[in-house]
């Protein structure tokens, strides 16, 4: 896989895109980070990024299950069906503790998932994890 370049953040809560932002930015700041805060915009940013060539390249998605309107799941499953997208990667990050909702992300191809912490600090160790996880190209999932 080509060196990440850039994270897609799906994330609807302020407060979480600035902790997400500033734990990447102390494990590597030459990741740009694109934000969006709900399910439309994302599937919009990603069929528009997808369209270009190497468009795709270097990028990772950081999803959030619980958004307004359509789910993390609807993105999940819709760039499942699009051949473009069926293998950038995603790593799920969510307040959800349903371990059903685990098995559901991963079985739409998610390569991690991690519960947020109460702890601001570990995030830090979350995206040193997965961006190990992605960077490596490992196929194996990050099971919480």
């Amino acid at each position: 896989m080509a060196p990440l370049e850039w994270i897609l953040l799906v994330e609807d809560e302020a407060d979480h895109r600035l902790l997400v932002k500033a734990a990447l930015g102390r494990v590597s700041a030459q990741i740009h980070i694109h934000e969006v805060v709900d399910a439309e915009t994302a599937m919009t940013w990603l069929r528009r990024v997808a369209a270009e060539p190497s468009g795709l390249d270097g990028g990772m998605v950081v999803l959030d299950l619980g958004l307004p309107g359509a789910s993390g799941f609807r993105v999940l499953e819709w760039m499942r069906d699009v051949p473009a997208l069926e293998k950038l990667p995603v790593v799920v990050l969510t307040a959800s503790e349903n371990p059903m909702d685990a098995d559901h992300a991963f079985n739409l191809g998610a390569r991690g998932y991690f519960q947020k912490p109460a702890d601001p600090r570990l995030y830090v160790e979350i995206f040193q994890r997965a961006l190990r996880l992605v960077e490596n190209g490992s196929e194996s999932p990050e099971r919480p």
